[in-house]
Protein backbone atom coordinates (compact mmCIF):
# COMPACT_ATOMS: atom_id res chain seq x y z
CA UNK A 1 0.00 0.00 0.00
CA UNK A 2 2.63 2.44 0.63
CA UNK A 3 4.47 1.65 -2.74
CA UNK A 4 0.73 2.78 -4.22
CA UNK A 5 0.68 5.81 -2.53
CA UNK A 6 3.95 6.86 -3.16
CA UNK A 7 3.17 6.28 -6.70
CA UNK A 8 0.18 8.63 -6.68
CA UNK A 9 1.94 11.34 -4.69
CA UNK A 10 5.06 10.62 -7.69
CA UNK A 11 2.51 11.68 -10.20
CA UNK A 12 0.73 14.06 -8.49
CA UNK A 13 3.89 15.74 -8.08
CA UNK A 14 5.02 15.18 -11.53
CA UNK A 15 1.58 16.79 -13.26
CA UNK A 16 2.13 19.54 -10.67
CA UNK A 17 5.85 20.27 -12.03
CA UNK A 18 4.35 19.85 -15.27
CA UNK A 19 1.74 22.51 -14.93
CA UNK A 20 4.51 24.67 -13.29
CA UNK A 21 6.40 24.66 -16.75
CA UNK A 22 3.90 25.31 -18.77
CA UNK A 23 2.89 28.06 -17.52
CA UNK A 24 6.43 29.05 -16.80
CA UNK A 25 6.96 28.55 -20.92
CA UNK A 26 3.86 30.47 -21.31
CA UNK A 27 5.12 33.52 -19.24
CA UNK A 28 8.15 33.82 -20.81
CA UNK A 29 7.00 33.85 -24.44
CA UNK A 30 4.29 36.49 -23.23
CA UNK A 31 7.43 38.35 -21.58
CA UNK A 32 9.77 37.76 -25.27
CA UNK A 33 6.56 38.64 -27.33
CA UNK A 34 5.51 42.17 -25.55
CA UNK A 35 9.62 42.98 -25.70
CA UNK A 36 9.87 41.63 -29.14
CA UNK A 37 6.40 44.12 -30.78
CA UNK A 38 7.76 46.35 -28.74
CA UNK A 39 10.93 46.94 -31.01
CA UNK A 40 8.58 46.41 -34.02
CA UNK A 41 6.35 48.99 -32.72
CA UNK A 42 9.19 51.56 -32.70
CA UNK A 43 9.52 50.54 -36.55
CA UNK A 44 5.49 51.07 -37.04
CA UNK A 45 5.82 54.68 -35.52
CA UNK A 46 8.75 55.88 -37.73
CA UNK A 47 6.87 54.03 -41.01
CA UNK A 48 3.85 55.76 -39.14
CA UNK A 49 4.88 59.70 -39.63
CA UNK A 50 6.37 58.58 -42.94
CA UNK A 51 2.91 57.50 -44.41
CA UNK A 52 1.28 60.32 -42.97
CA UNK A 53 3.85 63.27 -44.46
CA UNK A 54 3.20 61.00 -48.26
CA UNK A 55 -0.55 61.14 -47.40
CA UNK A 56 -0.26 64.50 -47.33
CA UNK A 57 1.62 64.84 -50.49
CA UNK A 58 -0.83 62.78 -52.05
CA UNK A 59 -3.66 64.92 -51.37
CA UNK A 60 -1.85 67.88 -52.26
CA UNK A 61 -0.64 66.48 -56.06
CA UNK A 62 -4.36 65.05 -56.26
CA UNK A 63 -6.00 68.00 -55.53
CA UNK A 64 -3.74 70.19 -57.41
CA UNK A 65 -3.64 68.04 -60.42
CA UNK A 66 -5.41 70.19 -63.24
CA UNK A 67 -2.01 72.70 -62.60
CA UNK A 68 0.37 69.92 -64.20
CA UNK A 69 -0.36 71.58 -67.77
CA UNK A 70 2.61 70.17 -69.53
CA UNK A 71 3.41 66.33 -70.54
CA UNK A 72 6.74 66.33 -68.25
CA UNK A 73 4.81 67.56 -64.92
CA UNK A 74 2.14 65.29 -66.31
CA UNK A 75 4.49 62.06 -65.77
CA UNK A 76 6.17 63.59 -62.74
CA UNK A 77 2.89 63.68 -61.11
CA UNK A 78 1.58 60.45 -61.50
CA UNK A 79 4.62 58.67 -61.02
CA UNK A 80 4.44 60.84 -57.39
CA UNK A 81 1.26 59.98 -57.22
CA UNK A 82 1.52 56.02 -57.85
CA UNK A 83 4.94 56.17 -55.34
CA UNK A 84 3.28 57.64 -52.73
CA UNK A 85 -0.01 55.15 -52.79
CA UNK A 86 1.76 52.05 -53.21
CA UNK A 87 5.12 52.80 -50.58
CA UNK A 88 3.48 52.96 -47.67
CA UNK A 89 1.03 50.06 -48.31
CA UNK A 90 4.13 47.80 -49.04
CA UNK A 91 6.24 49.12 -45.72
CA UNK A 92 3.34 49.22 -43.47
CA UNK A 93 2.68 45.71 -44.81
CA UNK A 94 6.25 44.40 -44.06
CA UNK A 95 6.17 45.89 -40.56
CA UNK A 96 2.36 44.71 -39.80
CA UNK A 97 3.78 41.00 -41.05
CA UNK A 98 6.73 41.38 -38.27
CA UNK A 99 4.54 42.27 -35.71
CA UNK A 100 1.91 39.62 -35.92
CA UNK A 101 3.61 36.31 -35.77
CA UNK A 102 2.20 34.04 -33.97
CA UNK A 103 4.50 32.52 -31.66
CA UNK A 104 2.69 30.47 -29.47
CA UNK A 105 2.05 28.12 -32.33
CA UNK A 106 5.45 27.61 -33.54
CA UNK A 107 8.23 26.22 -31.91
CA UNK A 108 11.66 27.91 -31.18
CA UNK A 109 13.87 27.37 -34.41
CA UNK A 110 10.24 27.76 -36.79
CA UNK A 111 9.70 31.35 -35.42
CA UNK A 112 13.55 32.18 -35.76
CA UNK A 113 12.79 30.64 -38.92
CA UNK A 114 10.00 32.55 -39.87
CA UNK A 115 11.10 36.20 -37.97
CA UNK A 116 14.10 35.48 -40.38
CA UNK A 117 12.06 35.98 -43.78
CA UNK A 118 9.79 38.60 -42.52
CA UNK A 119 12.70 40.81 -41.45
CA UNK A 120 14.85 40.01 -44.58
CA UNK A 121 11.20 40.40 -46.81
CA UNK A 122 11.00 43.92 -44.56
CA UNK A 123 14.27 44.91 -45.31
CA UNK A 124 13.88 44.39 -48.91
CA UNK A 125 10.97 46.68 -49.25
CA UNK A 126 12.99 49.28 -47.63
CA UNK A 127 15.80 49.31 -49.68
CA UNK A 128 13.05 49.63 -52.90
CA UNK A 129 11.92 51.93 -50.58
CA UNK A 130 14.69 54.24 -50.44
CA UNK A 131 15.21 53.81 -54.61
CA UNK A 132 11.40 55.14 -54.94
CA UNK A 133 11.38 57.34 -52.42
CA UNK A 134 14.98 59.02 -54.48
CA UNK A 135 13.01 58.99 -57.90
CA UNK A 136 10.12 60.69 -56.00
CA UNK A 137 12.28 63.10 -54.72
CA UNK A 138 13.03 64.27 -58.48
CA UNK A 139 9.79 63.81 -59.44
CA UNK A 140 7.72 65.66 -56.19
CA UNK A 141 10.43 68.61 -56.83
CA UNK A 142 8.85 69.89 -60.57
CA UNK A 143 4.97 69.45 -58.94
CA UNK A 144 6.03 71.45 -55.52
CA UNK A 145 7.35 74.66 -57.55
CA UNK A 146 4.47 74.21 -59.62
CA UNK A 147 1.92 74.03 -56.88
CA UNK A 148 4.24 76.53 -54.69
CA UNK A 149 5.13 79.15 -57.04
CA UNK A 150 3.17 78.24 -60.57
CA UNK A 151 6.69 78.12 -62.41
CA UNK A 152 7.43 75.36 -64.79
CA UNK A 153 10.94 73.57 -63.69
CA UNK A 154 10.83 71.91 -67.18
CA UNK A 155 10.29 75.72 -68.93
CA UNK A 156 13.22 76.60 -67.23
CA UNK A 157 11.79 79.10 -65.14
CA UNK A 158 13.54 77.68 -62.31
CA UNK A 159 16.93 77.61 -63.11
CA UNK A 160 17.88 79.28 -59.94
CA UNK A 161 16.81 76.63 -57.75
CA UNK A 162 19.09 73.40 -59.22
CA UNK A 163 21.98 73.73 -56.44
CA UNK A 164 19.01 72.50 -54.42
CA UNK A 165 19.01 69.67 -56.36
CA UNK A 166 22.85 68.18 -55.39
CA UNK A 167 22.29 69.54 -51.70
CA UNK A 168 19.16 67.19 -51.59
CA UNK A 169 21.28 64.25 -53.05
CA UNK A 170 23.58 64.42 -50.18
CA UNK A 171 21.50 65.07 -47.34
CA UNK A 172 19.19 62.19 -48.91
CA UNK A 173 21.98 60.00 -49.20
CA UNK A 174 22.74 60.55 -45.58
CA UNK A 175 19.06 60.43 -44.51
CA UNK A 176 18.46 56.70 -46.15
CA UNK A 177 21.44 55.09 -44.93
CA UNK A 178 20.81 56.57 -41.21
CA UNK A 179 17.44 55.21 -41.61
CA UNK A 180 18.22 51.82 -43.00
CA UNK A 181 20.73 51.05 -40.60
CA UNK A 182 18.46 52.01 -37.82
CA UNK A 183 15.78 49.39 -39.34
CA UNK A 184 18.37 46.71 -39.44
CA UNK A 185 19.51 47.63 -35.43
CA UNK A 186 16.05 47.54 -34.81
CA UNK A 187 15.17 44.54 -36.39
CA UNK A 188 18.44 42.78 -35.21
CA UNK A 189 17.48 43.41 -31.63
CA UNK A 190 13.91 42.30 -32.26
CA UNK A 191 15.67 38.55 -33.54
CA UNK A 192 18.16 38.98 -30.72
CA UNK A 193 15.25 38.97 -27.99
CA UNK A 194 13.64 35.96 -30.35
CA UNK A 195 17.01 34.17 -29.92
CA UNK A 196 17.05 34.52 -25.80
CA UNK A 197 14.17 31.63 -25.98
CA UNK A 198 16.65 29.37 -26.53
CA UNK A 199 18.10 29.95 -23.58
Amino acid sequence: MELAELQETWSKLDKKVDSQKTITDKMVMDVVKIKHNGKIKTILKYEGAGTIVLFFGLIIAIWNIHLFDTLPLQICAVLSIIIMTVLPILSLTSVYRMNNMDMAKRNYKETIIEFTKRRTNFLMVQKWGIVFSGILMFTVIPITLKVVKGKDFFAGESNNLLWFIPIALIVFFFFARWAYGSYVKITGDARDILQELED
